[in-house]
């Protein structure tokens, strides 16, 4: 993080981003930190910033990502598989890497059966490209701004409209900023899509603040709309603890309890505290608050068990398990016995490589940890 005697000497923070700037500019920036006025502020900005550094905090995640712990890691919903679906992955180039994959899918309760997808990644830049059965088209771009920026675009077209997502992620020394725009459009005088942004604050080395706020207009005929979402998170060795409260008053609690290496249990609860949400799904005021219970269990085996409940007895369980050394298995299922429905899902992917990919692979068993570095591509995510 740039001081004030790194901006009075003509280093500005862009240039620390990695990023060139005109002497023009530097000139400019020189002459306003001699102000007086100026200087007084930066002075006191300087102190802060030392105040801060003392504390040895970290970069905290983003704060849409407060709960991923739970929510990407053990809770089934996110690896849920419905009916049948079949991979089949070829990875053709390491470094950069590339890499083709067919996706099958049958009683999914989509239209689209079949999709195509392409990857091609380096250290700097991530490409993906997919197609699927219903011609609907989608990118995923991602790349480095700066060795600390990093940018992304999302687009996807299909029968039913198109849709452009932009984001940056730009991380401090103890804080991170997000910045998101979906449609962005100026057309008739009016602006119009959705804008929005969050920010997270490390407090100490375990504790984080955050704050995210929307702005959106869907027509220029209508009105814009505002909301603001706040949250924390305390992460220590053994649990990890968030919360947060939108502005249509949803209330999130989670809790993450690391028993072992392999055992992992969650407790995730969602409270509708005005009731509005349930009311505008056609739903009971029961649902207006769910609590779900799940846990993570990691086999000997290279296989994963997750099980879950919730409140309203909905019942969940997904094993993944490698079967080969190219070849995942995954089977779910969910039972809802409050609507009397049950899912069954079933998961196959299939890994092959090149015989130059799995030359590499053989060598680099052999390698130190340093030394497959240079085989290894670390695209931004």
């Amino acid at each position: 993080m740039a001081t004030i005697e790194e901006i009075r000497s003509e280093k500005s923070q862009l240039e620390l981003a990695g990023l060139k700037v005109p002497d023009v500019v530097k000139q400019s920036l020189k002459a306003t930190a001699q102000a007086p006025v100026v200087s007084h502020v930066l002075g006191l900005f300087d102190a802060v910033s030392k105040r801060r550094a003392a504390f040895g905090l970290s970069t905290p995640p983003k704060f849409e990502d407060f709960s991923r712990e739970v929510e990407k890691e053990v809770l089934t919903t996110y690896y849920l598989v419905p009916g049948l679906r079949a991979d089949v992955n070829y990875t053709s180039s390491v470094k950069p890497m590339f890499n083709v994959m067919q996706s099958f899918a049958v009683g999914n309760g989509r239209d689209n059966s079949y999709s195509f997808a392409g990857i091609y990644a380096t250290n700097n830049v991530f490409l993906r490209g997919s197609l699927d059965s219903e011609r609907a088209l989608s990118a995923h771009i991602v790349g480095r701004l700066s060795p600390a920026v990093v940018g992304r675009i999302q687009a996807h077209s299909s029968e039913r409209g198109t849709q452009a997502v932009y984001e940056v992620d730009v991380p401090f020394a103890d804080s991170m900023l997000c910045l998101r725009a979906a449609n962005p459009s100026l057309l008739d005088t009016k602006f119009t899509g959705m804008s929005s942004f969050n920010f997270a604050q490390s407090i100490t080395s375990k504790l984080v603040l955050g704050v995210s706020g929307v702005w959106q207009r869907q027509s220029p005929d209508y009105p814009a709309q505002a909301g603001f979402d706040v949250g924390g998170r305390y992460a220590s060795d053994k649990f990890v603890a968030s919360g947060s409260i939108s502005a249509q008053g949803i209330l999130g609690l989670n809790y993450l309890q690391k028993f072992d290496e392999r055992i992992q249990g969650a407790v995730s609860t969602n409270i509708d505290l005005t009731g509005m949400a349930a009311a505008m799904a056609g739903e009971s005021p029961d649902s207006a608050c769910t609590t779900t219970a799940a846990v993570k269990i990691d086999g000997p085996d290279q296989s994963t068990l997750r099980l879950q409940m919730d409140s309203h007895w909905k019942l969940g369980f997904v094993m993944e398990r490698i079967v080969a050394d190219t070849m995942r298995m995954t089977i779910g299922s969910e039972l809802d016995q409050a609507k009397n429905t049950c899912k069954i899902g079933l998961g196959l992917q299939f890994e092959s490589q090149s015989e130059s990919v799995e030359a590499v692979m053989r060598e680099m068993q052999t390698m130190s940890q340093e030394e497959t570095k240079k085989y290894i591509t670390v695209p931004p995510q």
